[in-house]
């Protein structure tokens, strides 16, 4: 008898149904459910409420679209305890906990042989634990390593060969990883598993008239629902970020390494771009060519060290290249199997990597852009419009040049197109084209770019020009600039030379004066980097967005007109691809999600300890392998010491079983508005604060304002006030003074918790700081000063409070540099008219900067960070500046 056929499952309504029958059904079914999602959003349009969020599934995941009110939606999964596998001890292969911390320690510290044996004798002689301690030397710890290494994807070490420039075959050395099995770990992980994201959304957010769309993570773009509209119904988007760049391993960059770094965008960025389990892993080590002084810029030459690139990547990628054409069932850490197809979704790369991974033959080829078709001549012309490269449209390139009769003929159609003669290594990955996947980098194409290469020098130069003074009276304004706790502070702006990224972020953000021109060219910069920072993106932001790049287009094509003789003198050339690049950044959210999903910037922070590695556990020969063998063993140290934190976290919450309300009570502990800090240790009364503060005209009247605002905090709130008598505090009565303020608010941008640091301090580090505040009052935002922090004690009620002066006094007609420069100014009230407001009325900190040309006047920093720059635009558009 023929073996009997299997039943199957319908995906949309669970029914299980013989082979030949399922087919007729299934698209039945998908009909019927498509009729009652139309049918239910049409029931709830008339109860949609202010900020609902709709979230519609992409068919094939046969999840019906839903509607929920917006304090249900969630990013991501709150922290949960889970029961952990406990058939063996969570540090095993480690024979005891003791051990495993003792090994973690070593690896941690880099030490060598002669101190870990003399480190393990130390211990067993003063030893005085219950729990065992079995290490005995330092090859019974490197073979507990060695068993445990297993336990994730190791590296693996292969020959590539590929001709050279005189024909003869060159041997170079590739590491790498197993792509497929390094995501499996991941999906597989009881910790990491809830967190993953494998079908496309389209996220909508109720705005009272309509839904609003908005875009952050990847799988809320629409390349992710691209890509999985061609796939088969029950397949799922395994979607790979890869980024590949030089890092200088020596002090003077004389040795350098070649690093990939692998992340699954199908997580959420705080996992994806953090460290530890679930963050960005090396998974490979590339070859770097010598560079040969016969051959040094010859195309041949050029075009071999391509040819290894992309021979040492196509081993990397066909880790993965059988299962993105078929798909692989994989049973997750949920024990349900799904079908995965891997994608290289995003490739993370500067303008150099680009170029190599596009076979774009670079900045002086005919067409430099790695994304589109833009001649070199034309790079700065800011068109609305390019033709795309596609993979398609490259190979047939690459098939006409390959077909000509002569070498001659061959190079120049080659050149004509800008491209190399090269085997892309990206077209072994199925659903994957190199020039969708290529993104714009926002720490290479702005800070170390646009920024750090162009505007900052050609500002430098402006004010060498304009004399000493005024470079003095710059540097200045410089050091005045208050200080704020997520900025650096610069006292010499202008006589020291920056590499980091970080700090010319920063200085951009600092930026103020000299040079009108380029100084609206600065704000412009400013704002448009802004938009591209992001942390989500609506339909309406997107399009503010790209009416910022278009007026920064047009003063850059000032810039280029009216400074082009003055930057021959400083070899400065406007006219470059990472100029350009911006054009795209836009359309590469929209498919992609946010910047910060293809941002170099935390791929680069990875250079640091690969470099500290190099100089502390290598004998610098052979360097690649000893280099990969640390960190795969870091690696495994993160999987062990996570399951002992779950083991740990699970037992915690056994004994706790009785208590669940503590453990309600620890979970919100962090979900708080505002909270008092640094107490001064001595409470003073009210006479005592009054009599110090005589000569800050703020402290006026002082004990009478807070009477008046304790008695109309009991008469709106309808409490019984204490003793049934209006409150008069006397000259004794004592409050506790604070100097230090923590502040939760809710960014306007993403809609997640940030937080404040604020100082309201006489002597904070040497000097006295008062930092400022935006304040929700009845009638309006404002922004004040903080004078005075202070608990007051009323009957049984605490009273969290602030004196603060307020800069809300008129500011008369707007100066025409205000508009250019598109800023918000404000004026401070006179110190007298100080008010004491709740702490509770606090929105969250601001930073302003006195206008020393209009004493009283301040302008508002509002390139801190994306939600005080949201709010600020808000602002103008109220006050119909925009």
């Amino acid at each position: 008898m023929p073996a009997q056929k299997p039943n199957v499952t319908c995906e949309s309504c669970g029914k299980s149904f013989k082979l030949t029958g399922i087919g007729p059904h299934r698209k039945s079914c998908i009909r019927k459910n498509r009729r009652a999602q139309e049918d239910l959003l049409d029931e709830t349009v008339a109860a949609d409420n202010l900020d609902d969020v709709r979230i519609e599934y992409h068919p094939n995941a046969a999840t019906p679209s839903k509607q929920i009110p917006f304090t249900e939606f969630a990013r991501g999964h709150r922290p949960r305890v889970y029961q952990p596998d406990l058939s063996t001890p969570p540090w095993y292969p480690f024979r005891s906990r003791l051990d495993f911390e003792f090994a973690e320690l070593v690896l941690e510290a880099a030490l060598n042989k002669e101190q870990v044996n003399r480190f393990l004798k130390l211990m067993k002689s003063v030893r005085s634990t219950s729990e065992a301690f079995t290490l005995n030397e330092y090859n019974d710890l490197q073979n507990t390593w060695k068993a445990a290494s297993h336990r994730m994807t190791s590296f693996k070490k292969e020959v590539v060969r590929v001709d050279g420039v005189d024909g003869e075959p060159q041997e170079f050395i590739m590491y790498y990883r197993s792509l497929w099995d390094w995501a499996c770990d991941l999906v597989k992980h009881p910790n990491i598993g809830p967190h993953f994201i494998f079908d496309a959304q389209r996220l909508s957010k109720f705005d009272g008239s309509s839904f609003i769309r908005f875009i952050d993570e990847p799988w809320t773009a629409d390349e992710f629902w691209n890509i999985q509209s061609k796939l088969p119904r029950d397949g799922k988007v395994l979607a790979f970020i890869l980024y590949a760049d030089k890092a200088k391993l020596s002090s003077f960059g004389r040795q350098k390494g070649y690093p990939v770094v692998a992340r699954l965008a199908n997580l959420p960025a705080s996992i994806r771009n953090g460290e530890g389990i679930g963050g960005g892993r090396v998974v490979g080590w590339l070859p770097i060519v010598k560079e040969a002084k016969e051959y040094s810029g010859k195309p041949r030459f050029a075009n071999f060290k391509n040819a290894v690139w992309h021979e040492s990547f196509r081993k990397l990628l066909q880790t993965v290249e059988k299962e993105s054409e078929t798909g692989c069932w994989v049973n997750c850490w949920d024990g349900v199997a799904r079908r995965f197809f891997p994608v290289i979704l995003i490739l993370s790369a500067d303008y150099e990597e680009q170029a190599v991974m596009a076979l774009v033959r670079g900045v002086k080829s005919n067409f430099p852009c790695p994304i589109c078709l833009i001649p070199r001549d034309h790079i700065s012309d800011f068109p609305a419009q390019c033709e795309l490269r596609t993979s398609e449209n490259v190979l047939k390139v690459l098939r006409e040049a390959r077909s000509q009769d002569t070498a001659e003929k061959k190079e120049q159609i080659l050149i004509q197109q800008g491209l190399r003669d090269v085997d892309s290594a990206f077209t072994v990955v199925a659903n994957t084209d190199v020039y969708r996947a290529l993104s714009w980098d926002r720490l290479h194409a702005n800070f170390a770019g646009m920024f750090g290469d162009h505007l900052w020098p050609e500002l430098l130069r402006i004010l060498d020009r304009a004399g000493r003074p005024a470079m003095a009276r710059v540097e200045k304004n410089f050091s005045a600039m208050p200080r704020w706790h997520t900025l650096n502070h610069f006292d010499e702006a202008l006589s020291i030379s920056y590499t980091d990224g970080q700090k010319l972020e920063d200085l951009s953000k600092n930026t103020e004066k000299e040079g009108y021109l380029l100084l609206r060219c600065l704000r412009a910069y400013i704002e448009i980097d802004l938009y591209t920072a992001l942390e989500l993106h609506t339909v309406n932001s997107l399009a503010a967005g790209r009416e910022a790049l278009s007026t920064f287009n047009v003063l850059m094509q000032d810039i280029n007109n009216k400074y082009a003789e003055k930057t021959d003198n400083t070899k400065k050339n406007w006219n470059f691809p990472k100029n350009h690049t911006r054009m795209h950044v836009f359309d590469d959210i929209e498919a992609k999600g946010v910047t910060r999903n293809f941002n170099t910037k935390p791929n680069e922070k990875m250079h640091g300890p690969l470099k500290e590695k190099y100089q502390r556990r290598t004998n610098f020969k052979n360097v690649a392998q000893q280099i990969l063998e640390v960190d795969h063993l870091e690696a495994v140290s993160e999987l062990i010491r996570c399951r002992i934190s779950d083991y740990d976290a699970y037992a915690e919450a056994n004994v706790q079983n009785t208590a669940d309300g503590d453990i309600n009570d620890v979970e919100q502990e962090d979900f708080f508005h505002v909270r008092l800090g640094s107490r001064v240790k001595q409470p003073s009364s009210l006479e005592a604060v009054e009599q110090r503060s005589a000569i800050d005209k703020a402290f006026t009247r002082f004990r009478i304002k807070l009477n008046e605002l304790l008695n109309r905090y009991f008469e709106v709130t309808q409490k019984p006030l204490p003793g049934g008598k209006r409150i008069q505090l006397q000259a004794n009565h004592e409050i506790t003074e604070y100097r230090y303020i923590k502040v939760n608010f809710e960014s306007t941008v993403d809609w997640c918790q940030y937080t404040d640091h604020l100082r309201c301090n006489p002597h904070f580090h040497g000097r006295s700081r008062y930092d400022c505040v935006l304040i929700k009052t009845q009638q309006q935002d404002i922004f004040g000063r903080l004078i005075f922090l202070f608990q007051c004690v009323v009957g049984d009620e605490s009273f969290p409070l602030a004196l603060v002066q307020p800069y809300d006094a008129p500011t008369g007609p707007r100066p025409a540099k205000d508009v250019h420069l598109n800023l918000w100014r404000v004026r401070e009230q006179p110190r007298e008219s100080a008010e004491i407001f709740s702490v509770e009325s606090i929105i969250r900190g601001a930073l302003l900067y006195p206008d020393h040309t209009r004493p009283g006047e301040h302008l508002v920093i509002d390139t801190i960070d994306t939600d005080i720059f949201l709010r600020v635009q808000m602002m103008h558009k109220a006050a119909g500046h925009h």
